[in-house]
């Protein structure tokens, strides 16, 4: 029977089950605006996980709500004590922190035997995974996929049809077969976090090598300007064989030009380099000209006040085209290029180290535009594109790599491009690793 509250059934046997939104409805205050703070649940079910409404932190969230001790009643040995804490979910194949964080760490361990920290296993105390008597993590998790025609009792054949007539592309993939691999549209469907992601420490540990061998290695930093948005910066560098990597950053809305500036000396002092080591940072070009909002400082420019803290910025190239052109020469896997730490041949010049989650978060979902008939356009879509307008900045002034064409009598890889600074050249010699 419904209870006076109209998101809530009590059955008959005594449970009950609340229908809710995870936040709450015009409440506008942090303290107010989840209903899951003080829930206890012995089962949840979710519809659309992927929602962009629900966010992986809700997720974790309604994890911790699954504290539920209600007595089992019945004879199935499988089932606890008390609980039986379920957390059932459905959604739609789709790129964003759902395949993320959930399902591809699961598809990695079914599909490759790879084992990664996002899979979702029994662990012990200190984290470690707890392995079976094949020597296997135990996943926690398990995954149904299916295509609409599994369901075609429920929904009609007629419904198949209208959706095979209506959709087309990657739609029909994803919508109609449930195919997680059928995602077309990505900027950048070269980012591969097995082969492209980092451990902060190798890339640091990579830069000390450099200094120690006598090389300069060439940094660059980018950022993008927002307000009520997100502020976004990055601080790469590029060794001596072509590798451009993406060492640490920052992500962060409603930043003051006070703070992010602390925050990027903070980030040039933990790696070690100076001020006067480093050229201005390209940046987004409306810091030249946007106004600060502040009514003490009308007319100002967030070039000016950056500068105030001892951060010097020039325009970055903001030509779209080009600069995903250039990025995509970075991370395509170049047949005659080692991995810097893996030493596997066909490997990318682009490398990102795992303090830049943000960066990943993003170049993951970054898509181009699709008109209504699921075309797909030239131009991705204008929203949460920080890191990649940041990272566009940063690159302003890095040279395309060479294009292989497969001739015998190309050049070798180490001419793909050399930095020249301004007057002189850098010569280089071979590094032996």
């Amino acid at each position: 029977m419904p209870s006076r509250d109209e998101n809530t059934l009590i059955l008959k046997n005594g449970s009950t089950i609340n229908f809710r939104y995870v936040a709450q409805r015009g409440k506008e205050t942090e303290e107010s605006k989840s209903n899951l703070l003080s829930a206890t649940y012995d089962w949840i079910i979710v519809d659309q996980l992927e929602d962009p409404e629900f966010s992986h932190k809700d997720f974790m969230d309604l994890m911790g709500r699954l504290r539920g001790n209600t007595e089992y009643v019945g004879d199935d040995p499988r089932m606890p004590r008390v609980g039986p804490k379920w957390f059932m979910a459905t959604l739609n194949p789709t790129r964003n922190w759902c395949y993320r964080e959930i399902v591809k760490p699961l598809h990695d361990f079914t599909q490759r035997g790879l084992v990664t920290d996002k899979l979702m296993c029994e662990v012990d105390h200190a984290g470690k995974p707890i392995l079976d008597s094949a020597g296997k993590p135990k996943p926690l998790i398990e995954l149904y996929e299916g295509s609409t025609y599994e369901n075609v009792d429920n929904v009609g054949e007629d419904y198949i049809r209208g959706m095979l007539a209506t959709y087309t592309g990657s739609m029909r993939e994803r919508f109609v077969f449930g195919r997680w691999g059928a995602l077309s549209g990505l900027v950048y469907p070269q980012f591969d976090e097995a082969q492209h992601l980092v451990s902060y420490d190798d890339a640091t540990r990579n830069l000390r090598q450099l200094w120690r061998s006598g090389f300069r290695p060439s940094f660059m930093e980018g950022y993008d300007h927002g307000l009520a948005r997100h502020s976004c910066y990055g601080l790469f560098y590029a060794d001596d064989d072509s590798n451009v990597f993406l060492l640490d950053g920052f992500r962060v809305a409603e930043l003051t030009v006070a703070d992010a500036a602390s925050h990027i000396h903070r980030i040039r002092a933990e790696v070690g380099i100076t001020d006067a080591e480093l050229g201005p940072i390209y940046a987004d070009p409306d810091v030249f000209r946007r106004k600060s909002g502040n009514s003490r400082t009308v007319g100002e420019t967030v070039d000016n006040l950056f500068k105030e803290y001892g951060i010097r910025m020039q325009r970055g190239n903001n030509d779209i085209a080009a600069g995903i052109a250039k990025n995509w020469g970075y991370l395509t896997p170049d047949i005659r290029h080692e991995h810097p730490y893996t030493g596997l041949i066909v490997a990318p010049h682009f490398y990102v180290s795992d303090r830049c989650q943000w960066f990943v978060d993003e170049i993951t979902e970054y898509y181009f535009k699709r008109d209504t008939s699921d075309e797909i356009s030239d131009v991705p879509v204008d929203r949460n594109d920080h890191a990649m307008d940041m990272w566009k900045y940063a690159m302003s002034n890095r040279p395309k790599l060479a294009m292989f064409i497969g001739r015998s009598d190309a050049p070798p890889a180490w001419m793909s491009w050399h930095e020249i600074e301004r007057g002189k050249h850098k010569g280089k010699k071979a590094r032996h690793k």
